[in-house]
């Protein structure tokens, strides 16, 4: 099967256009162990190290990949789009425009136009027929692997999962075919639901922030006493959190699912954001939220001020980090993160 990458910064790729005309869809996560050095010819290195690190991602194995799409996520993203264009050596690059306000009339409209133009562009590159059939089939098959991510999702807080484990379980979802990623799934629900109780060392929090796209910060977490039992994140919850809907034009249903998931910062306005973090909260009985950014992430650094101030005065306890992209273990936030626990009253909440 032929493979088409995609650079997709919110979780706004809709995978299922290239499932339906044939392809596997895989997400380009960038390396965290690799040296930035190729992108860095062409991007500043005070820009996103995440967005450089896909950049240099594609720049080594674009020739496995037989095209790539990259949609319009933040500011990187958007602006990259010509240097991917120029330097990325591929048989096919197209750029998915995205509205920045999700939810409107116009902005379904505009979306809704530009997945035609994917799906002509998809057709006219790799001979391919996509037919609504052909769409709800890939639907559906995209939804069987969402449906096993939200039985995986609700044993994170009765179960002894370690973050490593669900973070690795939400990458199979965006770097593996369909069927294989569901069969993965299976594997890990038969797993995880016989593991033993939630350990009462760990303290379980909702996890948000910019994208993590390695293990190495999960582990972080982990080495902290801290396990995420919710979050909002795009290898996360904002990926599975709603079913794409049935509906008679399977590109209204993608739409309507677009507007459905947990809001990036990237996206206005933030309030609908906060709305799913405060429910999450709440329908979780969770009481502390740990933020998080890449450093020089600018759109969640901005966010997070809105974000802290509306959690804090809920009652929640919140702790902000800006982090570091970089494999190696980060005692410090390591030390931060035990310390705030700590002052909260320690793992029973």
């Amino acid at each position: 099967m032929k493979t088409l990458a995609y650079f997709d910064s919110s979780h706004d790729f809709p995978e299922e256009i290239a499932m339906a005309a044939g392809l596997a869809p895989v997400k380009i996560l960038g390396d965290v162990k690799a040296d930035n050095a190729p992108a860095d010819q062409y991007l500043q290195n005070f820009l996103c190290p995440a967005a450089r690190s896909m950049l240099t991602d594609a720049l080594a194995h674009s020739g496995s990949w037989d095209g790539i799409v990259v949609a319009h996520g933040c500011d990187i993203t958007h602006r990259g789009f010509d240097i991917w264009k120029k330097h990325v050596k591929t048989p096919f690059i197209h750029w998915l425009n995205v509205p920045m306000v999700y939810g409107t009339a116009s902005a379904a409209a505009f979306f809704k136009k530009e997945m035609e133009l994917l799906v002509r562009a998809l057709e006219k590159q790799f001979a391919a027929s996509i037919t609504p059939d052909k769409l709800r089939a890939a639907i559906k098959e995209s939804n069987e692997v969402k449906s096993r991510l939200q039985r995986l999702s609700a044993l994170r807080a009765t179960r002894d999962v370690p973050n490593r484990d669900y973070f690795d379980a939400c990458v199979k979802a965006v770097t593996m075919a369909k069927n294989d990623a569901a069969k993965a799934l299976d594997e890990a629900i038969k797993d995880w639901s016989a593991r033993p109780a939630f350990p009462a060392s760990m303290k379980k929090v909702l996890l948000t922030g910019s994208d993590i796209t390695y293990p190495e910060f999960m582990d972080t977490l982990e080495e902290a006493n801290i396990r995420a039992v919710r979050d909002d994140l795009s290898i996360g919850e904002r990926y599975y959190a709603t079913l794409i809907p049935e509906k008679d034009d399977p590109l209204d249903a993608l739409v309507e699912y677009r507007f459905s998931i947990p809001r990036p910062a990237t996206k206005n306005p933030p309030d609908p954001r906060t709305d799913f973090l405060l429910k999450a909260m709440e329908e979780s009985g969770l009481d502390t939220v740990v933020s998080q950014n890449v450093k020089f992430c600018e759109p969640y650094l901005f966010d997070t001020v809105h974000i802290e101030k509306i959690m804090k005065a809920k009652g929640y306890k919140y702790i902000h980090l800006e982090r570091e992209f970089s494999p190696v273990k980060d005692t410090q936030a390591i030390n931060r993160l035990e310390a705030f626990i700590e002052m909260q009253g320690g793992a029973k909440a």
